[in-house]
């Protein structure tokens, strides 16, 4: 067996730890693996015939070198006094590890080992992703719970480039996506991949789409599963907040065998159920805050922030937002005044007053609950010499509960062109308070016919909603190989992915009108006329016969591929080889949206989708080489270099092609610089293409019936255009409502990315023999340029008629449907409906820089250590840019890119004992471009300690403290929702963690 290979096994069934050069070990083989090594005595025998040395550096921690009759090469001390030599591509090991680089150099990638991971003390992996200062929680269960389908969803996405930027990998193979149903939310769900059945989580945070595939503009992780363990292994994780809620348990079991000659066969289960927040569980998200002036809501520059003035108008006593004409059509009222129902049957005048506004935030969920139910299969069989059988699944139920504030009925959104999602009264309904028919008759004389009422439906409660992802991934495949190492495998993955929604206790708005119109009522069988004035709520006869009991919609990507992969060394000189490979994959996956609505139903307030489905074909072809270039023991040192290609072709874009090359230099011991140059193309996923969201109507401002003034020359010749999209002379908008519907592209063309990296590593302990252990310092500066990206307009509207000549693609037929973007009444002019579709019509551009230290030490000095480990990670963003439509935004020092974020971590061994802290700090941001100090967010600071102690060598129990210090999120203005950033901070609190695993 490869040494490489063997020690890898030897880690996982002992739990050992090895440091040594790959470039040692490259090319030998190991005798005696399996059940005949115990100890380490048995491993330093194996090593005897391959020329290496075992040397024990702590505890269950072991170097590899070579023995000094072997080679002519220096020995590596690791952990000593002495400066030691610093390899190439260094592996490190260690239980108790701060997150460490698997490579070096231009190929640099971050492993979080099985242990990482468990002192992190985290219930999805997702977590450890979102603490890398590199990543951007930017999806996650905590701010995803008004994203409809999508709520719940945890997406991986470095630099805050985009989940669709950032590939998703497990055991280095694709993965299917998921789809959040929300416009082109979508991309691999990680909280469906089980934490404790992994071995590694590797993360490539450099560009890397001609190695992983288009979509690694901005890097790739790689999920490693315990796919060939032997043995059992069992464990418990259980957490809980100071405050006693927000529990958490996670239970798996983890057994592998050989099954007599057929070969080895693993299985996994991974049970874990977290308790949600809602909104009313911490004191700083109870209550909304919102801006006031003497003492009602305002938006002056005047205004104080303060407690609950951040509630909505729309209340479960509701608001007469204007009238129905005898025409048909909507008038506000004069002045825009709104007026409020008074228990007394009077009505009065919506101020904003805090007595008029309603607390939704204690409904809303902070973080969302959830169960995961997730087991894995692998099976590997060695044929005969050279040829190998794998065999490798996955799947699981990830269950999502969703709690939001009771139904809001907006007139600004909904179903109906005139109303919305309001109730329309007839002057006729009993329960109309006179006060309310006299104010509109005042108004607007005989010609009103109806009020419009906007309310929120209390008597239902909290809307609720579960979202159930269930997921099915296979691999097989056989991989030959020979004693020269070359290697071909040819492999077969399928990936299911589906998501179920099911929202409770709709409003039907058609059977809300017969309620509401008394004759209609008396001839509708089953119908009670729905009270919202006289009575205290509205009755459970009547709620009968307007509510929806269930509205389901079903979402899913299916995914076939299959994949040839070829390689070999290529010598380079007697000690030196480098590698080659190519390959080629063939995929075609199939999405499809199904929304259940029973028929004939209109439910109010649903953020439904079109039934849609589309398909994607596409073919990969792919080559790699890494190779030294040249080698010297004085200057100029050792170089070696990398080339990827990967070309991309399907029918629905152009085709697509990735260059890398990478170029890493070391001309002293102890100093290597490195650079990776990439210039390439994303292409658009199937979410991106396929995907239609919920038509509604809504609230819109027509740029032709904007106050000349504040139109531009290219508005106003557009508007004047005598075409199907021109307005004409003296148009005045008094249509409020247009049909709106989100569509993907399937004319998408691939984005154009360009991107660098530069760096250097420097080891102080090989440059100074003076200093003791063994660190690394490593800075690299990163430059990302994305051209022609892929966009949805803020404003389809502005975007189309801001373009000379209507060139904009919102002005034009939508690819989706063959018919107009943009619809005007023929008679009336007014604008009927218009469309949101994605384009390429974008630029983003990221600049910064990632620093890195590490530093382990066997202290000789210092009783109470055996051993000690520091790791800081830094990123500091410089430069954030977004151009669309026309116009340019600067991102950075916003609340997803503070221009400061540092990981830090100190672990200490003492015999059976490992303490590790780690502390996790966000720079100072704002969460919009202001000159208010409520804008400002002000630096986070969280601290994390956890201790272990091994109560044999097969067994340990781990106690842990979360947000050490129980820092609360601070409370700021212009978040996307609540009092806070739930990107930026820890809700929960001051949590408890008690672990317990074993191996046997």
């Amino acid at each position: 067996m490869p040494v490489e290979e063997a020690l890898e096994s030897l880690r996982r069934s002992h739990g050992w730890s090895f440091i040594f050069d790959a470039r040692l070990v490259a090319g030998k083989s190991i005798a005696g693996m399996g059940k005949s090594i115990r100890t380490e005595r048995d491993l330093a025998a194996s090593l005897v015939p391959a020329g290496l040395q075992l040397h024990q550096v702590a505890k269950n921690s072991f170097a590899i070198t070579s023995r000094p009759d072997a080679s002519t090469k220096p020995e590596i001390d690791t952990l000593a006094v002495s400066g030691p030599e610093m390899p190439i591509d260094t592996i490190l090991v260690m239980g108790s590890s701060a997150i460490a680089p698997a490579t070096s150099g231009s190929k640099r990638i971050f492993k979080i080992d099985a242990d990482d991971l468990a002192f992190l003390n985290v219930a999805s992996p997702a977590e450890a992703i979102y603490s890398l200062p590199q990543s951007l929680a930017s999806f996650t269960p905590s701010n995803t719970a008004l994203y409809a389908a999508a709520a719940g969803i945890s997406l991986a996405d470095l630099r805050g480039l985009g989940p669709k930027r950032t590939t998703v990998l497990v055991n280095g193979r694709r993965r299917t996506l998921t789809t959040g149903g929300n416009d082109v939310i979508g991309g691999v769900d990680l909280g469906s991949i089980p934490e404790p059945l992994l071995e590694r989580i590797e993360v490539q945070s450099l560009p890397a789409g001609a190695r992983f595939g288009a979509g690694a503009v901005a890097g790739a992780i790689n999920f490693v599963t315990k796919s060939d363990f032997e043995g059992v292994e069992s464990g418990v994780r259980f957490g809980m907040s100071e405050r006693g809620d927000s529990e958490e348990i996670s239970l798996h079991a983890l057994a592998g065998r050989e099954i007599a000659s057929l070969g080895l066969l693993t299985v996994g289960l991974n049970m874990t159920r977290s308790e949600g927040l809602v909104g009313a569980d911490r004191e700083f998200s109870a209550i909304p805050y919102g801006f006031a002036l003497n003492g009602v809501k305002s938006n002056s520059p005047a205004a104080e922030f303060l407690p609950g003035y951040g509630g909505s108008s729309i209340t479960d006593r509701g608001t007469i937002a204007g009238v129905i004409l005898s025409d048909g059509s909507f008038s506000a009222f004069p002045k825009g005044v709104t007026y409020v129902p008074e228990t007394d049957g009077s009505i009065s005048p919506y101020v904003g007053a805090p007595s008029q506004l309603f607390n939704w935030a204690q409904w809303q969920s902070v973080t969302l609950p959830s169960d995961r139910i997730i087991g894995q299969l692998s099976f590997q069989s060695k044929l005969s010499d050279g040829v190998n059988f794998f065999l490798e699944a996955d799947g699981g139920v990830v269950a999502t509960d969703n709690v939001l504030a009771p139904l809001p009925a907006s007139r600004f959104r909904g179903l109906d062109p005139v109303a919305g999602d309001a109730a329309v009264i007839p002057l006729s309904n009993p329960f109309l308070p006179q006060s309310a028919i006299d104010a509109a008759q005042a108004a607007f004389g005989p010609t009103v016919s109806a009020i419009v009422f906007e309310r929120r439906y209390a008597e239902l409660g909290p809307r609720r909603q579960q979202i159930d992802r269930r997921h099915f991934a296979l691999s097989t495949g056989i991989a030959f190989g020979d004693e020269n190492d070359r290697a071909l495998t040819v492999a077969y993955r399928f990936g299911s992915n589906r998501a179920t929604s099911r929202e409770e206790d709709r409003v039907d708005q058609e059977k809300l009108k017969i309620a509401l119109d008394p004759s209609a009522c008396s001839l509708t069988p089953g119908c009670t006329a729905a009270d919202f004035f006289s009575a205290p709520a509205l009755s459970r006869a009547a709620l009968d016969f307007i509510v929806i009991p269930e509205i389901t919609r079903v979402l899913g990507i299916d995914e076939h591929e299959i994949s040839v992969n070829a390689s070999t060394l290529v010598p380079f000189d007697g000690d030196h080889d480098g590698r080659v490979s190519a390959g080629v994959e063939l995929r075609r996956a199939a999405y499809h949206d199904r929304d259940l609505t029973p028929a004939g139903a209109s439910p109010v307030g649903y953020l439904g989708g079109a039934s849609a489905k589309g398909a994607l074909e596409t073919v990969d072809a792919y080559a790699e080489i890494d190779t030294p270039l040249f080698r010297s023991d004085g200057l100029p040192g050792e170089l070696d270099g990398s080339l990827a290609v990967r070309l991309a072709y399907s029918p629905n874009y152009e085709a697509a092609t990735n260059f890398e090359a990478g170029v890493d230099w070391r001309p002293i011991e102890g100093v290597a610089l490195f650079t990776r140059q990439h210039i390439g193309d994303r292409t658009p996923d199937i979410i991106e293409l396929h995907s239609i969201g919920s038509t509604l109507e809504s609230f819109f401002l027509d740029p032709c019936g904007a106050d000349s003034a504040e139109q531009t020359e290219t508005i106003k010749a557009n508007c004047a255009d005598a075409g199907p999209l021109g307005a004409g002379p003296g148009f005045v908008q008094t249509a409020t409502l247009a049909s709106q519907t989100f569509y993907g592209n399937p004319d998408l063309n691939p984005e154009h990315v360009r991107s660098g990296a530069y760096g250097v590593t420097v080891s102080p302990t090989d440059l100074f023999a003076a200093i003791p252990g063994r660190m690394e310092l490593t800075a690299t500066w990163l430059d990302f340029k994305i051209r022609n990206s892929i966009s949805q307009p803020s404003d389809a509207l502005f975007n189309c008629y801001s373009s000379p000549g209507f060139a904009s693609p919102n002005c034009l037929i939508n690819p989706r449907t063959g018919a107009p973007s943009i619809v005007r009444d023929p008679a009336t002019r007014q604008i009927v409906s218009f469309d949101s579709i994605l384009t390429n019509d974008g630029n983003l551009s990221w600049r910064g820089m990632d620093v890195e230290l590490r530093y382990a030490l066997q202290p000789e000095a210092i009783a109470f250590a055996d051993s000690i480990w520091l790791s800081v990670l830094h990123t500091y963003t410089d430069d954030v840019v977004m151009e669309r439509f026309g116009s340019v935004q600067r991102l950075d020092g916003l609340l997803n890119y503070p221009h400061h974020r540092t990981l830090a971590s100190l672990g200490v061994e003492r015999g059976r004992w490992s303490f590790v802290a780690y502390a996790n700090r966000r720079g100072k941001a704002l969460t919009t471009r202001t000159t208010r100090s409520e804008a400002r967010v002000p630096a986070a600071l969280y601290i994390d300690l956890t201790g272990r102690f091994e109560i044999t060598q097969n067994a340990y129990v781990q106690v842990g403290v979360k947000n050490l210090t129980d820092r609360e999120p601070d409370i700021t203005a212009y978040n996307d929702v609540g009092n806070f950033a739930p990107e930026f901070y820890d809700p929960i609190g001051r949590r408890y963690t008690l672990a317990f695993r074993m191996n046997f």
